[in-house]
């Protein structure tokens, strides 16, 4: 069975280079994206590679083309086995918390919490018929003095607690899916001005934690882990201390 995947926020950044390095696997790519214009062009792009791809209109600030895309999934490509919450928002990553307004907090935490929980509820029955996973980006939500932004710390932080809750209930309820969340570390990307530095990672360098942690074989339903694929211990607030 060839895996097919759907990529959200895949036209760019570290969801088309996911994107690419799984076709490079032999994938088939469904590719999100809410600009018609941008997502035909990654998708061209892929085929030139050899890749298998299509793009598909998804927009996580509109819930109508979320089930839209559900419902064409499920007709036309039923065999859908990942989905990779990718697509999100950082917000001002330099703005400090008094600073932010309730609208733009919002702003963020809609596309980062809400536009993720569509996503799921919209797409766990398709992925339950083919004993799929789900994979959700995500970041540390535990403030250091290097790294605290506040809106995208703050939309971060109940995505986890939610993939730690639907992971509790699919294995409560015998529901087919596997859902877990990915900590890829600093990656250079337009979603964080580009930023450089020894501590940030090359878009092909973040695409390999993604790529290599969802087809290691290993079973990580509710876990957030980091790019070692160590799990977050979310009650201690540390990095659980197992062999690598």
């Amino acid at each position: 069975m060839t895996n097919k995947v759907l990529i959200t926020g895949a036209n760019k950044g570290i969801g088309f280079e996911t994107a690419r390095q799984l076709g490079e696997l032999g994938w088939s790519i469904l590719l999100g994206a809410r600009n018609e214009e941008r997502g035909l062009a990654a998708v061209a792009e892929l085929q030139q590679a050899g890749i298998t791809a299509e793009w598909i209109e998804l927009d996580l600030n509109a819930v109508a083309t979320i089930q839209q895309a559900a419902d064409y999934i499920k007709t036309n490509h039923a065999d859908l086995n990942v989905l990779i919450n990718n697509a999100g928002i950082p917000g001002d990553m330099q703005k400090s918390p008094l600073d932010f307004t309730t609208a733009e907090l919002r702003e963020v935490v809609d596309v980062n919490f809400f536009g993720n929980f569509e996503m799921i509820k919209a797409f766990t029955p398709i992925l339950q018929a083919n004993n799929g996973r789900i994979l959700n980006l995500s970041i540390p939500t535990v403030a250091s003095p290097y790294f605290h932004p506040f809106a995208y710390m703050t939309s971060k932080a109940p995505l986890n607690a939610m993939i730690q809750a639907f992971g509790m209930e699919y294995t409560q309820r015998n529901i087919a899916v596997e859902i877990f969340g990915v900590m890829p570390g600093g990656v250079t990307t337009d979603l964080n001005g580009n930023a450089e530095g020894s501590f940030m990672k090359t878009l092909p360098e973040g695409g390999k934690v993604i790529v290599d942690l969802l087809t290691d074989g290993k079973h990580r339903q509710g876990q957030v882990v980091n790019e070692y694929g160590v799990a977050m211990d979310y009650e201690a607030n540390y990095l659980l201390k197992e062999e690598m």
